[in-house]
């Protein structure tokens, strides 16, 4: 990853440390929390919160706390980055802010009509809600412990903006085989061409492509995979696909349609 660009009236270095909070890992777990709490709670009758109650009650949660950040101070800074996060460095951390109000990505299955030889079912990347996010940030360093630390969070009027930061790595490629070898040896099986289950602990790890894992020593860091704990259709989709011995291509969903139940 390259270093942030310089731009006219950034910031300077010392104007943005205080982003770096030695709590952060901590609240990651503490805002994951307070939204399950809200899905716990229900949203109204027709059932949990929507993405804009859930994104409402992130920026109360932020605001309890102090942990409204100034646009003024980051924007300026930022690179273009992948599908979900613009980003800017500091030091030996890399500072991520999502994008468009988008909050990557959530695995799943969908039903598609088909001639009755063939399931139904396929494996769908959807876009994710801001719970799932958390929960993504949250199980990321339960693999690798203090990974993600969050920052705070960009309050933009009608949107907002969740800011996370990583330590550096120097970008050492691996290959696909290193990953599967990788997996295996902590006790996944591979489901798709990228993602991979165990059953120990029902923890499903998608999108664990080259591109989002890196050498580090004689390790791997999965420093952008998309972790997830499968329950109900989605658990015996995966369930199903290991039994027949088979592997499901992922589908990626860009648009916003509500995922099926």
């Amino acid at each position: 990853m390259s270093s942030d660009a310089t731009h006219s009236g950034q910031p300077r270095a010392s104007e943005t440390t205080a982003l770096r909070r030695a709590d952060g890992a901590d609240l990651v777990v503490a805002a994951f929390d307070y939204l399950r709490g809200l899905s716990q709670a229900g949203g109204d009758s027709s059932g949990p919160p929507t993405v804009a109650r859930q994104k409402e009650g992130l920026r109360e949660w932020a605001r309890s706390l102090g942990l409204l950040l100034n646009p003024d101070l980051i924007i300026p800074r930022l690179e273009r980055g992948g599908q979900e996060h613009d980003w800017f460095r500091e030091g030996e951390r890399v500072f991520k802010v999502t994008r468009d109000g988008i909050f990557g990505l959530s695995p799943g299955i969908d039903l598609a009509l088909v001639s009755s030889d063939q399931d139904a079912r396929r494996f769908h990347l959807w876009e994710a809600t801001p719970l799932e996010y958390l929960e993504r940030l949250h199980l990321q360093n339960q693999l690798v412990p203090g990974l993600n630390h969050l920052e705070g969070i960009l309050d933009q009027g009608d949107d907002l903006a969740v800011v996370t930061s990583q330590p550096r790595f120097d970008l050492v490629a691996v290959t696909q085989p290193e990953i599967d070898a990788w997996f295996a040896r902590l006790g996944f099986a591979k489901v798709t061409e990228c993602g991979y289950y165990r059953a120990e602990d029902n923890l499903g790890i998608f999108d664990a492509h080259t591109k989002n894992l890196v050498r580090f020593q004689e390790d791997l860091i999965p420093f952008d995979v998309i972790p997830c704990r499968p329950a109900g259709g989605f658990l015996q989709f995966i369930a199903d696909t290991l039994a027949a011995g088979h592997t499901v291509r992922a589908v990626r969903t860009v648009t916003t349609t509500p995922r099926p139940a």
